[in-house]
């Protein structure tokens, strides 16, 4: 019996360290899911801007009876849509990683560095 109780002593430590990382590994996904939902929210507020600004800029355009591939702004504001598209599905693809339970990959250190970062 006194093996025993000397064991548990002994790893006590290693439990608690075990312990520690994986609760700051779920805080930081945590927290990264946080990030990433206000991240979403802001680029769907400017994608609608910018639909916005398009709309606009294609009325304008009507009335003038121009070509649309020849106007500067609306290529611009196109390409800048584009733009905000693609990093909101990486978001949303990234959050949508972060809410299915996967293996804490934070207890080996490895980061993966193609993750988006804030916009």
């Amino acid at each position: 019996m006194e093996k025993d109780f000397r064991y548990k002593v002994e790893h006590m430590g290693d439990c608690f360290v075990d312990m520690l990382t994986k609760v700051t590994c779920a805080s930081k996904s945590s927290a990264r899911g946080v990030v990433l939902t206000y991240d979403i929210h802001q680029l769907t507020k400017k994608k609608e801007n910018l639909i916005r600004d398009i709309g606009t800029r294609v009325a304008q355009i009507s009335k003038d009876n121009a070509s649309l591939a020849q106007d500067e702004k609306i290529s611009e504001l196109l390409k800048r849509l584009d733009e905000t598209e693609k990093k909101l599905s990486a978001y949303v693809e990234e959050r949508q990683n972060l809410l299915r339970p996967v293996q804490c990959s934070c207890s080996t250190g490895t980061k993966t560095s193609d993750t988006p970062q804030n916009a």
